[in-house]
């Protein structure tokens, strides 16, 4: 009989690997995995999750558990690689506008003239000064209080996030995260020590309903989600469901943590107000420089809940001791001189130019409220193409792009994301999508 959650899953590890248990195989039901090894329900349901979490098991709303195939993408596994030369990459999610690089050149110019010594020295873990001010304006664009005393500077989307879930959980505590997401959070996650749970999604985004649920039988410490133009699948959550979700978290005292990548494209006056206006005693809001700008940066402001700021300073500085200097000046000075507005415009208007090239090109549809300036296509596959047979065809025709599968918690539809904005010019986007258009 075994002695709990770690040993079960030990065993159950060990026949998948041996081969006792072949892909595809069905697993017991919790309660039958409970009666079996003599435990309760909640230590067969942890072994359970542990078995996800490894990547040797996926759960199926309805069906039950079942064994993995060898080739299933895990979403901790999906790493950007050098560009190959003679590849359209349709995988990586940037748009980097012509002659960004020139004004990157120009803006780090302008900063080591005006600051050299300052950018070869230490910096304040939460960042300097006038770049913290900087990131509180900038978010206030969203709806946001422009207080720089909550305001805290990171290495990049992926350091905040991680700095936040420092902040908010221990190893060994359960995160919510929207059924299908972001690959970064699943490493972050892996790295920390943290379970990972997957919230259903609809049309709208995360189904508040579901989150209750999920939270009442898991105990959540934590959520991360996209509430604006979501990724993989582009979906806005409206303001009512906004509500909705900051509710649930006041009600069973959860935090969020609010990734708010992609929120610039959309073009709503005012805008969608985030979960950290609407519940920022328990927020943990973020914005990178990444896709508003520039990837090299390497700098992304994050707005904390009011007497957390000092909180997250320590983990900057356990973690990165400051971020990069030079990036968040830059960042900074685009802020101040009006270029962030131009870059952000820019990318609205390209973005817009190249969803509309792709819808008058494929075949099929977008999945549902999928938005027309969105950085990336989330394609629902018909039942005839596999996701992962597609991604192969496509390497072969020089197009690479991202199978659903890097993106599920649990169980995955049949879809791939195209992400639009990384060829430089319109023309190679056009011969990518008439190969996927052909692989169809």
């Amino acid at each position: 009989m075994s002695n709990g959650a770690q040993d079960i899953a030990a065993a159950l590890e060990a026949e998948i690997r041996e081969g006792t248990l072949l892909p595809g195989a069905r697993l017991p039901t919790h309660r039958e995995l409970a009666f079996r090894h003599g435990v309760a329900l909640n230590t067969a349901s942890r072994a359970m999750r542990l078995l996800e979490a490894r990547g040797l098991v996926v759960g199926e709303v309805g069906r039950g558990s079942f064994v993995r195939a060898p080739g299933h993408i895990d979403a901790a596994s999906f790493r950007i690689e050098e560009r190959t030369p003679g590849i359209i990459d349709l995988a990586r999610n940037v748009m980097p506008l012509p002659g960004l690089a020139d004004r990157f050149e120009r803006a780090a110019r302008a900063v080591l003239r005006r600051e050299r010594a300052a950018m070869a020295d230490y910096q304040p873990h939460a960042g300097r000064a006038a770049d913290r001010a900087a990131g509180a304006a900038w978010m206030s664009r969203r709806g946001l209080p422009d207080d720089p005393s909550r305001v805290v500077i990171c290495a990049g989307a992926q350091h905040a996030v991680t700095v936040a879930l420092m902040a908010t959980t221990r190893p060994g505590d359960t995160i919510a995260v929207e059924a299908l997401t972001w690959p970064g959070i699943r490493a972050s996650a892996t790295a920390l020590g943290l379970q990972v749970v997957p919230v259903p999604m609809d049309e709208a985004g995360l189904r508040p309903r579901a989150l209750l649920r999920l939270a009442l039988r898991h105990r959540i410490a934590a959520l991360y989600c996209m509430p604006s133009l979501q990724n993989p699948t582009a979906v806005t959550m409206p303001a009512q469901r906004r509500e909705a979700v900051a509710a649930v978290a006041r009600r069973l005292d959860f935090r969020i943590v609010e990734d708010d990548a992609y929120g610039f494209l959309t073009e709503d006056d005012p805008p969608l107000a985030p979960l950290a206006a609407i519940a920022p005693e328990r927020s943990w809001y973020l914005r990178s420089t990444s896709k508003a700008f520039t990837p090299g940066l390497r700098a992304a402001w994050m707005l904390t809940p009011p007497g957390q700021v000092d909180r997250a300073a320590d983990l900057i500085r356990a973690t990165v001791w400051t971020a990069p200097p030079l990036g968040a000046a830059v960042a900074s000075l685009w802020v101040g001189d009006g270029t962030a507005k131009l870059l952000e415009a820019e990318k609205r208007r390209e973005a817009r130019l190249r969803q509309a090239l792709a819808a008058q090109l494929l075949p099929i549809r977008a999945a549902p409220a999928a938005h027309p300036a969105s950085m990336h296509l989330w394609l629902d596959l018909p039942r005839r193409t596999a996701a992962q047979d597609l991604v192969r065809r496509l390497e072969g025709l020089g197009v690479r792009i991202t199978p659903g599968a890097a993106f599920g918690v649990g169980s995955t539809p049949n879809c791939v994301r195209l992400a639009l904005g990384t060829p430089v010019d319109r023309a190679d986007l056009e011969r990518a999508l008439r190969a996927v258009a052909s692989a169809l």
